[in-house]
C-alpha cells in the first residue's frame, strides 16, 4: 500500500516537471531581439533627454543640442566625440546611466 503510493507519487512528479530545453538558435534569436529592444529604449531615452538624436554613419548616434553636435558610439564602448566638452560629458554620463538601467548586468566574458 505504501509502495503503491510512492510509485504513484513518483510518476506524477515526473509528469508535472516542466522540461526546460533551450536550443542555441532560439537563445541567439532571443538575445538579438533583446539587443534590438535595448537599442530602441536607449534611443528613446536619449531623445527625451537631448531632443535631436539621429542615426549616423557606422551605427553612431548623432546628438545635436543648441548647434553643438556629439557622436555617440552606442554599439561597443559608448565613446563620445564632440568639440564641446560640456556636451561630451553630459552625453557620456547619460549614456552610462541609461545603459546601466537597460542592461544592468553584463553577461559577456572578458
Amino acid at each position: 500500500m505504501v509502495s503503491d503510493l510512492v510509485v504513484a507519487l513518483v510518476l506524477n512528479i515526473s509528469r508535472e516537471i516542466p522540461k526546460v530545453v533551450v536550443e542555441s538558435e532560439e537563445a541567439t534569436k532571443t538575445e538579438e531581439e533583446n539587443n534590438k529592444k535595448a537599442e530602441k529604449v536607449i534611443h528613446a531615452l536619449l531623445v527625451s533627454l537631448f531632443g535631436d538624436v539621429k542615426f549616423g554613419e557606422n551605427g553612431k548616434l548623432v546628438i545635436s543640442v543648441d548647434g553643438n553636435v556629439a557622436h555617440l558610439d552606442n554599439k561597443q564602448s559608448g565613446n563620445v566625440e564632440s568639440e564641446n566638452e560640456g556636451l561630451k560629458e553630459r552625453v557620456r554620463v547619460a549614456f552610462q546611466r541609461i545603459q546601466n538601467a537597460v542592461k544592468p548586468i553584463s553577461l559577456s566574458v572578458s
